[in-house]
């Protein structure tokens, strides 16, 4: 057998190039980083809303009225035309509603969504969903070498574990050369805005049935809901369930420096539950912590509604059919937006006091 390294000169030029790899988020950053915009085109499509994310941050101009921030679940859960539409008739003008996200949850995500559309934008209100159970471990974003770059955030950062910041870092390393070649070589289909609005949206998902059942239509007008019901009033209130399983502390991090976020900017923000299939029937809206005073924003609104409540016309064999897994299908997204509308309306009103964004 041939051995791993045969001569001086071999192991010296090995060295070479596992150094160059492992220091390439530092020398990106001395030689100068491609566009952050950039950063969201190579996000593959079909795992997210990348190549959307990129042009509502830096292609699109202008303030929004309301900005939704989160995960997959908040893409499949909500109707972002119906509540930009119900939006524009009660403010008499053509209402900007936006979201941001990308496929599966983390806090470190989330806040830079949210960070990078701030720094170019203003926002009337922003509505971010919360980690669930489906959050398991405490470590960074299973994405987050596609758009964490080294020196961009150093102050986001400056406050965790050196453990943390090295997985940070590792995440940087693995990036770093797709990152250059997506710079080089863009992906095309971000020319493409039918392409991009289509998986953007994960309208694929919409006309399926329940783990790969039949897609049966269901009715998606809900009952009326009064909006007070559905907002928290404390760490105590009934109708919810603050006592889940509590995030790590990395993810715990990411959640105050969403509030820092949250107070830097004056933005007003909210939280929003979207129920997954495993709540049927419960009572109480699960959530894993009392979120406005983990994340240092005690005034923050937290909206959701009991499972057993939003589906109490529906037969319990029938809820299944507003799902495809644990994210809503069409029946569901529709369903579930018509039930929340009036309270996110009545809310921005509140806080937003109806004016658009400056």
């Amino acid at each position: 057998m041939f051995p791993a390294v045969w001569s001086n000169k071999h192991a010296v030029a090995l060295i070479v190039v596992i150094a160059t790899l492992l220091s390439l988020p530092v020398l990106m950053h001395v030689v100068g980083l491609p566009p952050r915009g950039s950063v969201y085109s190579g996000i593959r499509v079909e795992t997210g809303t990348g190549p959307q994310d990129e042009f509502t941050i830096f292609e699109e101009k202008g303030p929004v009225d309301i900005l939704f921030v989160g995960s997959s679940l908040l893409v499949r859960g909500v109707d972002r035309d119906y509540i930009q539409q119900q939006l524009s008739a009660q403010l008499g003008r053509p209402a900007r509603v936006r979201y941001l996200a990308l496929k599966w949850q983390g806090l470190d995500m989330q806040y830079m969504l949210m960070r990078d559309f701030l720094e170019h934008h203003a926002a009337g209100m922003v509505i971010m969903n919360m980690p669930t159970d489906a959050l398991i471990g405490d470590s960074p974003h299973i994405q987050a070498y596609r758009w964490m770059r080294w020196g961009e955030f150093p102050q986001s950062t400056a406050g965790l574990a050196m453990r943390e910041r090295l997985a940070i870092y590792g995440a940087e390393v693995l990036g770093a050369p797709r990152q250059i070649v997506n710079y080089i070589r863009p992906n095309r289909l971000v020319t493409d805005p039918a392409m991009v609005a289509k998986l953007g949206s994960q309208s694929d998902y919409g006309a399926v049935g329940y783990f790969g059942g039949p897609f049966v239509p269901e009715p998606r007008t809900p009952p009326a809901f009064a909006p007070a019901s559905m907002i928290a009033q404390g760490a105590g209130d009934a109708n919810f369930d603050f006592h889940g399983k509590p995030l790590g502390p990395y993810h715990q991090y990411w959640a105050r420096k969403i509030g820092d976020l949250v107070k830097q900017y004056h933005v007003p923000f909210a939280m929003l539950h979207i129920p997954e299939d495993t709540e049927k029937g419960s009572i109480t809206v699960p959530e894993r912590m009392y979120w406005p005073e983990v994340m240092g924003v005690p005034d923050a609104p937290v909206i959701g509604l009991p499972s057993a409540t939003l589906f109490h016309s529906t037969p319990s064999a029938e809820v299944d059919n507003y799902y495809y897994d644990q994210h809503f299908n069409d029946n569901g997204r529709e369903f579930f937006t018509r039930a929340v509308t009036p309270t996110i309306l009545q809310l921005f009103s509140q806080e937003a006091h109806a004016q658009p964004a400056r």
